[in-house]
């Protein structure tokens, strides 16, 4: 997992601004050593005649971290950021970022009120029926912890960013279209063939399976665990008129919305509405259970052991909390409950026994596929297959047995790799093919495309510009860097 965020970390590097909601509710501390110079201790960077706070870099690192995390499907653990050094992707990001807008200052570019003013305006999330909503504005930034002035100071910078890259605008000519449009659209005329194993044409003893194992054992381990002593909270038996529900409501309906965004009616949010005015009236009688269970007072009513790819608990604070630590009272499925982590217990190898599945299953997979590999190879050095006629990189259709998606995969490979003759080995089989012919430029698809084409090529020269520019202006101005790392 590392190596694949190891090699994927390019893409998010270029720009991530700080005033995005995205980062929200990501809560992380420990961000490492700092200076702590009393000029110097709100902040992890001066570059030129500008600072990077550290609340800057803490949104940021929240930013970055959720990306990474959305992308594992919210698999990314606080360990597995800090090997493949997202602290400092982020700091080079922000740095970056802060040597673009010290050139636009000695340009003389401006942010205006009147700018953030109107980005604010244009913001979808801050509208009800089209128009801007300032009490939404204001109680969507209060429930996500969020302070105006922080949040319009990054809007600033995006703007001052956005007039940068005007300035800098980079018309594409003809050629460079063109260019771009027979690397998009062209077609290859090619020829197939699929090779497959047989069921039983590859296979692995005991003796070899062990012996993979012993080779490989770092790679099967037990996963990080936790036990926890927990005590749950009775829900209490108040009962609410639909008086107090409402006036409830009507204090907090920004806090109600669907997946797209649109507000709740009090009839659509009623039952969430009851049970969140409950967990405020059990707040404070929660939090006197919580001082008595952590003096011993009261005893856990039950014990459970979870791992850090658990779905029902807070595995964001149980994963930097101390053993013996506990938690102050969490809702979980609509309860209090109150956790001390009683046992933590570190990844190990695996013994034999446990990992012979895992590793049974990883050496077939390695053998069958050096396996196709030859076989493929072989076809390939006395090659026939069946001629398919022009494809492209957006063609969609099914190659030799494949389904869309992996024919896509396949053309992507084809159309990656400058030899006439390959292979491609994908979902269990090889694919053998021979380009028989090219036309270079598809005229009516580049003609149909013009726009995104042109978009592209001005994307291209944007970022190559871009990193020229910041190699440039990190000579000009001084960079200080406060923070020192994990």
């Amino acid at each position: 997992m590392i190596t694949w965020m190891q090699r994927h970390k390019k893409y998010l590097v270029i720009t991530i601004w700080i005033s995005t909601i995205a980062f929200v509710g990501a809560g992380f501390v420990g961000w490492g050593a700092y200076d702590l110079n009393k000029d110097r201790a709100a902040s992890v960077a001066k570059v030129g005649h500008r600072t990077i706070s550290v609340q800057e870099f803490q949104s940021a690192y929240a930013t970055h971290y959720n990306f990474y995390n959305n992308l594992l499907g919210g698999k990314l653990t606080q360990e597995q950021a800090e090997q493949m050094g997202l602290d400092k992707i982020v700091m080079n990001t922000l740095v970056n970022q802060t040597l673009l807008l010290n050139y636009a200052d000695e340009l003389g570019l401006l942010a205006t009120k009147e700018d953030v003013k109107e980005r604010l305006k244009n913001t979808s999330t801050f509208q009800t029926d089209g128009v801007f909503n300032k009490d939404l504005y204001y109680s969507i930034l209060k429930a996500n912890r969020i302070n105006p002035s922080d949040y319009e100071n990054g809007l600033e910078k995006e703007i001052l960013n956005a007039k940068l890259e005007n300035f800098f605008k980079l018309t594409p000519s003809p050629k460079e279209i063109d260019l771009f449009a027979s690397a998009f659209f062209m077609e290859d005329r090619i020829a197939v063939a699929s090779v497959t194993l047989d069921a039983n044409e590859v296979t692995a003893n005991e003796e070899a399976i062990k012996a993979y194992w012993e080779k490989n054992k770092s790679n099967y381990l037990t996963k990080k665990s936790y036990t926890l002593e927990l005590l749950n909270l009775p829900a209490s038996q108040a009962k609410f008129d639909d008086k107090t529900l409402e006036e409830f409501f009507n204090q907090e309906k920004f806090n109600y919305t669907f997946e797209d965004g649109k507000l709740m009616t009090f009839a659509e949010a009623k039952s969430k509405v009851a049970v969140n005015l409950r967990l405020k009236n059990d707040k404070k009688s929660a939090l006197e259970s919580f001082l008595a269970f952590k003096k011993g007072e009261v005893p856990a009513n039950e014990t459970k052991v979870v791992f850090d790819d658990d779905t029902i608990y807070p595995l964001d604070k149980i994963q930097v909390a101390a053993r013996d630590e506990v938690l102050k009272p969490l809702v979980i499925k609509d309860n209090y409950v109150i956790i001390k982590i009683k046992e933590i217990k570190f990844p190990e190898p695996m013994s034999y026994d446990m990992a012979k599945k895992d590793a049974s299953r990883d050496l077939l997979e390695g053998l069958k596929s050096a396996a196709l590999e030859k076989k493929a190879q072989v076809k390939l050095d006395n090659f026939s297959g069946s001629d398919i006629g022009f494809v492209s990189r957006d063609s969609v259709k099914s190659i030799a047995g494949l389904s869309e998606a992996k024919s896509a995969e396949f053309l992507s490979h084809v159309f990656d790799n400058t030899t006439k003759k390959g292979y491609k080995v994908i979902d269990g089989k090889a694919i053998v093919y021979e380009v028989l012919e090219q036309k270079l430029l598809n005229k009516d698809k580049a003609k149909q495309y013009v726009s995104l084409i042109s978009e592209n090529v001005s994307q291209v020269k944007q970022s190559e510009l871009n990193q020229n520019l910041i190699k440039k202006l990190a000579t000009a101005y001084k960079v200080e860097q406060y923070y020192k790392g994990k």
